[in-house]
């Protein structure tokens, strides 16, 4: 569980947790590492890396297995954080922040998958991928936050057409603007939620968790190569 320490990383980490699996959280910081653990208590383990290293996840995607004794399940949420107040068009780009972005998303969430491909494969009885992206892949902006979640759909269609017949499932969720314990005391910004989506209410972190939990399952790998909305229904849009 890569971002496994907050927001949606760490409401997955929950369900999980609450469903009898045992979960592995990787992230940079080693104090909110260390709290998520003791939250989530023995079915918790923790290992640290930042994904723009290879050698840094392949490190701790084996220890992770080694901990845990296998691994079934990559979810991908590590990412750097949307703020709403990055410059769109052409006159605000940062490149280096742009190849940050990109490296950190999506070359990160394929070098955790690379890395956990032999354990997934080790018993023979499939697994599952969920990479979670953000509806920012379907709407213009900030050029990078556009660019590194549409990549994200890309790399997980390619997933899933390469790993589907190994009988692993790759799937990539699409939440809008969430709830999480970093905003949840912001009345402004779950009415800025709720106005987004005909649910006319805000999404939170757990919701958005349950549905990747139901992904990562046995029961949710039929959807192999499926982008899934998590975002309360934006109004108006069609896609088919």
């Amino acid at each position: 569980m890569t971002g496994g320490n907050r927001g949606i990383g760490l409401a997955t980490a929950r369900v999980l947790v609450a469903e009898g699996a045992s979960v592995a959280l990787l992230g940079r910081d080693a104090d909110t590492l260390a709290a998520a653990r003791t939250e989530l208590g023995p079915q918790a383990v923790t290992v640290a890396a930042d994904t723009t290293d290879d050698a840094q996840v392949r490190r701790a995607v084996d220890a992770a297995a080694e901990q845990l004794g296998r691994l079934d399940v990559v979810v991908n949420a590590a990412a750097p954080r949307a703020t709403g107040t990055q410059p769109t068009g052409l006159a605000g780009l940062d490149e280096e922040d742009f190849l940050r972005q990109l490296d950190t998303k999506a070359l990160g969430y394929l070098r955790v998958v690379r890395a956990a491909l032999p354990h997934l494969l080790a018993h023979g009885d499939g697994g599952a991928v969920v990479n979670i992206s953000g509806m920012n892949a379907r709407s213009t902006g900030p050029i990078a936050g556009s660019v590194r979640n549409i990549a994200v759909v890309a790399l997980s269609k390619n997933l899933a057409d390469e790993l589907g017949p190994q009988g692993i499932s790759v799937v990539c969720v699409h939440p809008g603007l969430t709830v999480t314990e970093r905003n949840a005391d912001d009345p402004a910004y779950a009415a800025k939620t709720a106005g987004l989506n005909a649910l006319g209410r805000a999404v939170s972190a757990a919701e958005v968790a349950d549905v990747v939990a139901f992904l990562a399952s046995p029961r949710g790998r039929v959807a192999n190569g499926a982008v899934v909305t998590a975002d309360g229904g934006r109004p108006g849009a069609i896609w088919a």
